[in-house]
C-alpha cells in the first residue's frame, strides 16, 4: 500500500515543477535574440503586407472595341461600354484585334458586326463576338459580366435591347480550362520552392548540429569538394521533388496543359536549383531549426504574396512591383505561365528572358551557398 501511495504522490501534478519548465523555455527564449526578433518581425511583415494586398484595388481591364456598325443603337451600346469602370475602352480595327490581344497590349476585344443593330433591336442579326486573351481565369468572365451590364442598362433604358449570348474566341487556353488549370503553374513553382528550401535548410543545419560537417572539414576533402558535395547531394533531392510535385500535378490532379513538360521540368529545375542554395545559406545564420523555420514568413511567404499568384503585380505600389521583380519566384510564375498557359517554347523571347533572370537567381545563391558553407567549416 505504501508502495502504491508513494507512485501516486509522484504521479500527482506539481505547480512549481510545472512552473519551472515554463520559466526555462521562457529564459531560453529570452537569450535567443534572434528568435525573439523574427517572432516579433515575421507577424508585423507578413501582416502588413497581406492588410495592403487585401485592400488592393484591381485597374480597369484594358478592352478593345471593334465597331463596323455606326448606326445609333450600336452607339449607345458604345456608350454604355465605355461607362462601366471595369474597362479601360480602347478603339481598334478588327484586323488588329488578335495581334494586339497577342502581344498583350489588351486582354480582350469586343468586335460589333455590320448589322448588329438588329440585334439590339430584338430581330435576327449577326452575333456580337468576343476574343479573349484566356491566359488569366478572370478575363472572359468579366468581359461577359460586363456586357451583361449593359444589356442591363439598355433594357432600362426601353431601348428594346436583348443581348444574345456572344461568340467567345480564346487567344490562349479556353473554355475547358477551370481555375485550378491557370493556379497550377504558379502552385508548382510555389511548393516546389518552398519545400525544398524547408528540406535543405533544415537538413543542412542537421548536418552541423550533429558534428558531420565539422568532421569532413577535417578529413582530407577540401572545401571545395564539401561544397560542390553538399549542392549536388541537396540538389539531386531537389529535382527528385520537383519532378514528383510536376507528376502529380498534372497526371494525378489532372490539369490542362499546353506546352512541353520537358521546358516545365526545366524551369522547375533551376528554380529549385536556386532554392537549395538559398537553403544552405540562410542555414548558416540559424542554430536552431525553429530559427531555420522562422526565416519563412520574411523569406517564402513574401514571394507567395508579392509574385503574383493573388494579385497582379501590375496594380500594385511601384515599390512593391519592385521588389516582385527581385523575387525568383515572380519569373518562375511568368515562365510556366507562358509555357503551360500559352504553349510557348524556351526560345519564345519571354520564355528565354524569365530563364535567364532563374539562373541568374540560382548562379547568385551558389555564389553565396559556398561563402556560408566556407564560413560554416572554419
Amino acid at each position: 500500500m505504501s508502495h502504491q501511495r508513494g507512485n501516486t504522490e509522484k504521479r500527482s501534478m506539481n505547480p512549481k515543477r510545472i512552473a519551472a519548465i515554463a520559466l526555462r523555455i521562457a529564459l531560453q527564449f529570452r537569450r535567443d535574440h534572434r528568435t525573439l526578433a523574427l517572432i516579433i518581425l515575421a507577424p508585423i511583415v507578413v501582416l502588413s503586407l497581406l492588410a495592403y494586398l487585401i485592400n488592393l484595388r484591381g485597374s480597369p481591364m484594358t478592352v478593345g472595341l471593334a465597331m463596323e456598325d455606326a448606326s445609333p443603337p450600336v452607339e449607345r451600346f458604345s456608350q454604355e461600354l465605355r461607362r462601366l469602370p471595369l474597362f479601360n475602352v480602347r478603339d481598334v480595327a478588327r484586323d488588329q484585334v488578335e495581334g494586339l490581344v497577342r502581344s498583350g497590349e489588351m486582354e480582350a476585344a469586343v468586335i460589333i458586326p455590320q448589322g448588329y443593330a438588329l440585334r439590339l433591336a430584338g430581330q435576327p442579326g449577326p452575333d456580337l463576338e468576343v476574343v479573349v486573351d484566356g491566359s488569366r481565369s478572370r478575363t472572359a468572365p468579366v468581359v461577359l459580366q460586363g456586357l451583361a451590364q449593359v444589356s442591363l442598362r439598355l433594357a432600362a433604358a426601353q431601348s428594346g435591347a436583348a443581348l444574345s449570348e456572344p461568340k467567345v474566341t480564346y487567344v490562349y487556353a479556353g473554355p475547358q480550362y477551370k481555375a485550378l488549370d491557370y493556379f497550377a503553374p504558379t502552385f508548382i513553382a510555389f511548393f516546389a520552392f518552398f519545400f525544398v528550401y524547408l528540406l535543405t535548410a533544415i537538413g543542412f543545419l542537421r548536418e552541423r548540429a550533429y558534428g558531420t560537417l565539422e568532421r569532413l572539414a577535417a578529413s582530407p576533402l577540401t572545401k571545395a569538394e564539401i561544397v560542390l558535395g553538399y549542392m549536388l547531394g541537396f540538389g539531386l533531392f531537389a529535382m527528385a521533388q520537383a519532378a514528383v510535385i510536376l507528376f502529380f500535378t498534372v497526371y494525378i490532379i489532372g490539369i490542362h496543359y499546353s506546352g512541353n513538360l520537358l521546358i516545365v521540368f526545366l524551369i522547375v529545375a533551376v528554380l529549385t536549383l536556386g532554392a537549395v542554395n538559398m537553403g544552405i545559406f540562410l542555414s548558416t545564420f540559424a542554430r536552431t531549426e525553429l530559427q531555420a523555420v522562422q526565416f519563412i514568413p520574411l523569406v517564402i511567404t513574401p514571394q507567395g504574396l508579392l509574385a503574383g499568384i493573388f494579385w497582379p503585380i501590375p496594380d500594385m505600389h511601384i515599390v512593391f512591383q519592385g521588389i516582385a521583380h527581385l523575387l525568383p519566384l515572380t519569373y518562375a510564375n511568368f515562365a510556366l505561365q507562358e509555357v503551360m498557359v500559352k504553349g510557348k517554347g524556351v526560345l519564345d523571347a519571354s520564355v528565354a528572358a524569365d530563364l535567364g533572370a532563374l539562373l541568374l537567381f540560382a548562379a547568385i545563391q551558389v555564389a553565396l551557398a559556398s561563402i556560408g558553407l566556407r564560413r560554416a567549416t572554419t
